[in-house]
């Protein structure tokens, strides 16, 4: 149709009074009315914004960096393997729903949270159910879509890994050496699956643990300024390493200061240092 007839169309529909449209429709059979009524209630479906980050879930809802990037961050990752996320919650603050895979925590610091889902006995709109977890608590999470608010009167802080989708084992390491097993002064498991430890290590100032081997893992400083590594055990190798507290470190089985090393607390403070290490 020409650009003429669009025209004059559309100014013979502009013309037409109510009463000529309510004719023209009145003489459509039933059939052409109940298409003409389908067509003009028919909605488009708004698409689903496409999913960011690094996970897709079923769900299509987002994982939690994506949903509240104010409260969650991402502070080390080891990619194709997993990332460390930092969660911080002021007073009041809530984030928006939002899914997990598989995650083992640490909690910081205490934390009174009201979460609607689990691990709660409520589903997300609904009114949460309160969880009051001390500092120091490790649980590992199952995979689970929620919604979080601190409803304490202090600031809730808190640290997790979260597995990427495809993350392969790291294979065997040929006559590996268990820190846990060497320096257990030093090494302590908080909590543990079939696929990672939660770990953490406390040396005073001064004193060194023996030598031992590590798979992939993220590490969290909780306390400390400074530490030396000796790759290998080779303490002419020494490699002095600055730290701060609240620091995300990834620690790749393939660098070899991380794969298996000695360890002594150069600083001038206690050190205590979170970590999460893969099994596999």
């Amino acid at each position: 149709m020409g650009a003429g007839a669009s025209s004059g169309v559309k100014a013979g529909i502009e013309a037409s009074s109510a009463e000529d449209l309510k004719s023209a429709l009145s003489s459509l059979s039933d059939d052409a009315k109940a298409k003409l009524k389908a067509a003009l209630e028919e909605k488009k479906e708004e698409p689903k914004p496409a999913a960011s980050g690094p996970f897709s879930f079923p769900s299509g809802l987002p994982d939690c960096c994506t949903a509240s990037p104010d409260l969650y961050k991402t502070i080390a990752e080891l990619p194709g393997v997993a990332r460390l996320v930092e969660m911080i919650f002021p007073p009041g603050a809530k984030d928006v729903p939002h899914e997990h895979p598989i995650h083992s925590m640490y909690f910081v610091v205490d934390c009174k949270l009201k979460i609607a889902g689990p691990p709660t006995p409520t589903k997300i709109g609904e009114e949460g159910g309160v969880a009051e977890i001390p500092a120091g608590a490790a649980p590992i999470f199952p995979a689970m879509a929620h919604q979080v608010e601190n409803v304490g009167e202090k600031e809730g802080k808190a640290v997790f890994i979260e597995p990427y989708p495809g993350c392969k084992p790291c294979g065997e390491i040929e006559g590996y050496i268990s820190p846990f097993k060497v320096s257990p002064g030093c090494y302590k498991i908080l909590t543990e699956d079939e696929n990672w430890i939660t770990g953490i290590l406390t040396m005073a100032v001064g004193e060194k643990d023996e030598f031992h081997h590590h798979k992939n893992h993220l590490i969290y400083v909780l306390e400390g300024d400074g530490v030396t590594i000796n790759p290998g055990g080779d303490e002419s190798a020494a490699m002095v390493v600055p730290l701060k507290p609240f620091a995300g470190i990834p620690a790749p089985m393939a660098a070899p200061p991380f794969a298996s090393h000695t360890l002594v607390n150069s600083g001038t403070v206690p050190l205590k240092m979170l970590f999460f290490e893969a099994k596999k």
